[in-house]
């Protein structure tokens, strides 16, 4: 226990003086928390006291008990033991060593106590055992509003009844006074005045004391009594009452000298309970100071609302909700006030915090539950519309805004005009990560200063790039390989029936040093204007190829396919078949290893040609994929005369063939379709276990999926590990 409390109050002690050298805590509070740690200090001392008085009370306990032990040998057999044992141990009470070991026995019970009150009880029964008397009542003038400072005089006024026993041990329920009024001698001045000066009190016989006392005591039929006071410093806590109702009682001076010494530990024993409680107050308080810390960390000071930290949580947190429920919507309102520098060269900086203030109560006006609010820099703020049902719904918040804030602000007496611009991105299927979404609002927003300040506008997807971002976009693009930016990422196909892996789908990514991830939507049609793409796409085919090789060697010559996706300019590429063949013999793979995805758009270009360059790849052994088959020409005519393998499901038509009839039914057309020309199906973007409910239903065996539900994409780590694990599936250890 004791180590336990020296290290719980070293760590209070620790917390105090981290939290009182932070320099966000005001003075009032810095002074707080330095009397905490003095309470802290001072509950230390009397716990060690406490300990050093048990320790050397144990030493004594083994004299007590061959005290007791040996009494109960010599007795005559015909007397009681219980009452020769006590007579034994009051006779030995008159030595001071065994009244200390008594009472340490008898303080070891009053620390069970939970409380206070629970406390009290236990001392009035104790003593109760210990005296053999017929009452004993602790009764505390700290709770009774401090009566030794409130009675003026020595009467007996009936206004003191309303002090009632609340402690008490009897004898007889007969003679119980709990719940009724205190004596009155108890409560008077003068009493009060004489136990600060003598401790105690002891009356043998009430008709032989003063007529005032016996008056008091002896209506009650009270014959004799003790009172000892609980002493609080110089003041008195409260007394310890002892009655005899039978007769007069000779007190022995062994049981006045108990009392007093019990009432000087229990004293102690108080004070150190008011310690414990104040040292709980100050944890109350540390959490309390934490609290305001942590509040302080995810809050703006200036306008209380949330900051850039907490306001990306909540980002965060809907984007990963999005990514679980496709039906779950949300924007991003990113809010910039146009004239902030302006005022504040002109007005001053005070004036320019009020505008920000007075901007962020109107924008709290919008606070809902599914709206988050937050100060996101300096004259910038952000707002997250979750569950979204329409995208009116945040333009309509957004010319709100707009008009709220072009009303005048009055402040010192002047009438500043300011506006704000606002840009709007939705959760849009190109976003990998959160922070895209802020940044696409962002570019909305510049987007909007185009129109003019105090406008809004809506982020399109490389419609909001000025110029001078597409070059820079551009130019980075050109040196992306070089500075090894660009990576794969591979997302598994699996069987619909078995779920046995049949390949993966290479998917290229970028990591932009100063943007982040950009989408492949955003980079690859700037790939394609530029002519990057031709570099691009022989390094993914490279890495891939590399990639496979690295797979079938270390994993026994798994039978494993790569789908890499090829665009029309590296197609149509004079030496295009020769490269494929030249990194498919330098890498060691079957060329049944590799199947190439195009998109429709490479065949109705130049029919003539995209036939001859598709015979020349499959003489290679390569096999086609069309991607995305039914969002472009779907042509039948190319189905028919092209050397195509498999046919891809596009994920806009899976997504909706639960709720959608005319999805289902263009699905079921592909499939028939398929089945009649003996192609395969590959299905992208199943992502729910009704969805790949229907495919088992009613595919054929040739039909493989991918998506979510199956996997997201996987480095080449974690692909690693994917395989390995099927193999183990697939063949089980003995």
């Amino acid at each position: 226990m004791q180590p336990q409390f020296s290290e719980t109050l070293s760590a209070i002690l620790e917390c105090i003086d981290r939290l009182s050298n932070s320099p966000e805590l005001p003075a009032t509070m810095q002074a707080e928390l330095r009397n905490m740690r003095s309470l802290s200090a001072e509950l230390a001392d009397c716990y060690q006291e406490t300990a050093n008085n048990a320790r050397r009370l144990s030493q004594q306990l083994d004299q007590l008990s061959r005290l007791g032990f040996d009494s109960h040998t010599s007795t005559n057999n015909q007397t009681d033991p219980k009452t020769n044992i006590q007579t034994n141990i009051q006779n030995s009470l008159q030595n001071e060593d065994e009244t200390s070991i008594l009472l340490a026995l008898t303080f070891a019970r009053l620390k069970q106590s939970m409380d206070l009150e629970e406390l009290l009880d236990t001392v009035a029964f104790e003593i109760l055992q210990l005296l053999q008397a017929d009452q004993v009542i602790v009764y505390p003038l700290a709770t009774q509003n401090h009566l030794s400072n409130t009675v003026r005089d020595a009467t007996f006024t009936a206004s003191e009844d309303r002090f009632y026993v609340k402690h008490e041990a009897v004898r007889l329920p007969t003679i119980s006074l709990l719940n009724q009024p205190i004596p009155a001698l108890y409560s008077s001045a003068a009493w009060l005045a004489s136990c600060q000066q003598n401790i105690s009190y002891a009356i043998a016989d009430i008709s032989n004391v003063d007529p005032q006392i016996s008056a008091s005591l002896q209506p009650l039929g009270i014959r004799a009594a003790i009172a000892v006071a609980i002493p609080n410093g110089r003041e008195t806590w409260g007394l310890i009452l002892i009655h005899q109702y039978d007769a007069p009682r000779t007190w022995q001076a062994w049981e006045v000298d108990l009392l007093e010494k019990f009432a000087t530990q229990l004293a102690i024993f108080i004070h150190q309970m008011q310690l414990l409680e104040k040292s709980e107050v100050v944890k109350q308080e540390r959490d309390q100071v934490l609290a305001k810390l942590q509040h302080s960390q995810l809050h703006d000071s200036l306008t209380s609302l949330p900051n850039r930290n907490a306001f990306m949580n909540s980002l965060d947190a809907a984007f990963r909700q999005s990514q679980n429920n496709p039906d779950y919507n949300f924007a991003v309102l990113f809010i910039d006030c146009d004239r902030l520098q302006s005022i504040n060269e002109n007005f001053g900086m005070a004036i320019g915090d009020q505008i920000l203030q007075s901007i962020s109560r109107q924008l709290r006006t919008y606070h809902q539950p599914n709206i988050t609010i937050a100060r996101i820099d300096s004259d910038e703020f952000a707002i997250l519309i979750e569950h979204l049902d329409h995208v009116d719904t945040a333009l309509a918040i957004g010319t709100q805004i707009l008009n709220s804030i072009k009303q005048p602000f009055v402040l010192d007496q002047q009438r500043i005009f300011t506006s704000v611009s606002i840009g709007i991105a939705l959760k849009a299927p190109h976003h990998n990560y959160s922070n895209e979404i802020l940044r696409d609002a962002c570019l909305a927003m510049h987007q909007s200063r185009k129109i003019g300040r105090g406008k809004q506008a809506l982020y399109i997807q490389r419609a909001d790039q000025s110029p001078k971002s597409t070059v820079q976009l551009e130019n980075d693009l050109r040196h992306a390989l070089a500075n090894q930016e660009l990576y794969l990422l591979y997302q598994p196909i699996v069987s619909v029936h078995q779920h046995q892996t049949l390949g993966f789908e290479v998917l290229l990514r970028w990591m932009h040093p100063l943007q982040g991830l950009i989408s492949p939507q955003e980079f690859l049609p700037i790939a394609e204007e530029t002519g990057e793409i031709v570099a691009i796409g022989e390094w993914v085919l490279e890495k891939a190829c590399q990639q496979l090789s690295i797979w079938q060697s270390d994993l026994n010559h798994l039978q494993l396919t790569l789908s890499i996706n090829v665009s029309t300019m590296q197609v149509t590429q004079p030496n295009f078949v020769e490269r494929m063949s030249q990194i498919i013999h330098s890498q060691q793979i079957s060329p049944r290893s590799i199947k190439l995805e195009v998109t429709e758009s490479v065949f109705m270009q130049n029919l003539d040609t995209s036939a001859q360059k598709l015979a020349e790849l499959r003489e290679l052994g390569i096999q086609i994929y069309i991607d995305d088959f039914g969002t472009g020409y779907s042509s039948f005519s190319y189905l028919q005369n092209l050397p195509i393998d498999v046919l891809k499901i596009d994920r806009s038509f899976t997504n909706k063939i639960i709720s959608d009839i005319k999805s289902k039914r263009i699905i079921q057309a592909i499939l028939r379709l398929a089945n009649n020309l003996g192609m395969g199906i590959v299905v992208e973007g199943v992502e729910t276990a009704e969805e790949l409910d229907y495919f088992e239903n009613v595919g054929g065996s040739s039909i493989g999926i991918q998506g979510y539900l199956i996997s997201h994409p996987l480095d080449s780590q974690k692909a690693t590990i994917w395989l390995a694990n099927q193999l183990n599936l697939n063949h089980p250890q003995p």
